[in-house]
């Protein structure tokens, strides 16, 4: 960004820029979100947070201000960028790949740690772009072979995103897919491609289905029948067990809290890892509760003979965080959604969410709907947004530990949060209104990207980071303002 400013400042013109600029509305109620921020600034608390915050969030500003106002590129250049932008995240996924097969090396705790450039979840969505554009140039490549090439370059991404199990991407994907599929058939004028398309998007939606299905009957099947009158009271060297019989919580349909003997498990395991067994694992969720999961997964009781079984790698595992032996290995797609559905029930039983991406955000999206209730029209302000979710968790009584109380992870609550009913009202309106106005709707590059910001700031608020506002601020303003309009 600095050297998009010092070549626009070299340009010269500034004040006729500056003008082009003021006229160009769509540009203008783009970067008019950084000055909600700033008029939230008036009625803000804590302004070594709204400073961060502005800071984070001035390429909202700087970009359609640069992009907009520098001459338009021409469309072999302006594809030659598109093309840098895929490379660099082929790229990406090249030293991700060699991070997890230990070529390069790097600790890893489970798939989101090969992202080492951004957060796994910004990197999906650069991918889901990458897939989309790579499209883009499946269709105006006029050589066999360059199709081919795009088309493989395709099937590497979505199979990246497989084995980075993320779910997020792999959601982001399957919708924008299915939206421009239903487009298609809108579109199509032959009856026969019309039932092909409605065919292939029912065949994706029954595989789905059917995969997710077969991971739940896993789960209920083989349900362990237990007699609870019956059940034994000490260890082969004659400890007590602890029988929590009030939980109904399984592993492979063996309930996991019964046969906990704490004492012998703290004494072998102890002498197997350096890790504290009262500790956390390297997912930072309790270390106990991980290893009687895992031990419950392969059926045994939680016991110093149990633990002594296990290999080598079945303690790495668990060190991990890994909490099921059929899942033990770094890359699983099944085994993520299979700790995702658990995930649900463990919420659902005892309503606790930590250290679990999904749940937690159930309680990230009630605080937040709490805190919208007590400042419905103006919220509170720029800098007052983490304070007022920390007041929140207490006054809610919020099982969530204090390193995971953070924001809602919803970018359309966060903006109702900082700036209540009429800011919410303005980001929706500076997110439609450039589309609108410069007829983009029917326009595949910037409709895609569109589409997968949009999914996107469902599940994350994605403009609170510095990689967010990035991904966002330029892809929206390149793709808006960077071509020739004739083209």
């Amino acid at each position: 960004m600095l050297i998009m400013l010092g070549n626009w400042i070299v340009e010269g013109n500034i004040k006729n820029k500056i003008i082009s600029f003021w006229n160009n509305k769509p540009a203008f109620v783009l970067s008019s979100l950084l000055i909600m921020h700033f008029i939230g600034l008036i009625y803000t608390h804590n302004f070594n947070d709204a400073y961060l915050d502005l800071r984070i969030k001035v390429p909202l500003f700087v970009l359609p201000l640069l992009i907009s106002t520098t001459a338009p590129l021409p469309q072999n250049l302006f594809n030659s960028i598109l093309k840098l932008f895929i490379a660099s995240v082929i790229f990406s996924t090249i030293i991700s790949t060699l991070v997890l097969t230990g070529v390069i090396y790097r600790p890893i705790v489970d798939m989101r740690g090969i992202s080492i450039f951004i957060s796994h979840i910004r990197f999906a969505l650069l991918i889901c772009v990458s897939i989309f554009t790579s499209g883009y140039f499946i269709k105006i490549s006029a050589n066999i072979f360059l199709k081919i090439m795009w088309s493989l370059i395709i099937l590497w991404f979505i199979l990246f995103l497989i084995l980075m199990e993320s779910l997020t991407g792999i959601s982001v994907l399957l919708i924008t897919s299915f939206i421009l599929l239903l487009y298609k058939i809108f579109t199509l004028k032959s009856n026969i491609k019309k039932y092909a398309t409605l065919t292939l998007i029912a065949a994706g939606l029954l595989f789905t289905v059917l995969y997710i299905r077969e991971i739940i009957n896993d789960r209920n099947n083989n349900i362990e029948i237990v007699d609870f009158h019956k059940l034994e009271k000490f260890t082969a060297h004659g400890n007590e067990y602890m029988h929590g019989t009030g939980s109904k919580l399984r592993e492979n349909g063996h309930l996991i809290w019964l046969y906990v003997c704490d004492k012998e498990l703290k004494e072998v395991w102890n002498k197997r890892s350096t890790m504290d067994y009262e500790g956390e694992d390297k997912k930072g969720n309790s270390l106990r509760s991980t290893l009687a999961r895992f031990l419950s997964s392969k059926g045994l009781r939680k016991d110093g003979d149990a633990l002594s079984s296990l290999s080598d790698s079945e303690i790495k595992a668990v060190e991990r965080g890994e909490t099921n032996v059929n899942y033990q290995n770094i890359s699983s797609l099944k085994g993520r959604i299979y700790e995702t559905l658990w995930e649900i029930d463990l919420y659902k039983t005892n309503g606790d969410a930590n250290g679990h991406s999904l749940t937690q955000r159930f309680e990230y999206w009630k605080v937040a709907v709490n805190i919208i209730k007590d400042n419905f029209l103006i919220g509170v302000g720029t800098g007052d947004v983490q304070d007022s979710f920390d007041e929140y968790y207490i006054k809610m009584k919020s099982k969530l530990a204090p390193k995971w109380r953070l924001h809602s992870h919803n970018q359309y609550l966060s903006i109702a949060v900082a700036f209540g009913l009429i800011g919410l009202l303005w980001f929706l309106f500076t997110l439609f209104y450039p589309v609108i106005k410069l007829k983009m709707t029917f326009d595949y590059l910037y409709i895609t990207f569109f589409i997968i910001a949009l999914i996107s700031f469902f599940n994350e608020d994605t403009l609170e980071t510095q990689a967010g506002v990035t991904f966002y601020s330029f892809l929206n303003s390149f793709l808006l303002f960077a071509r020739k309009k004739d083209d």
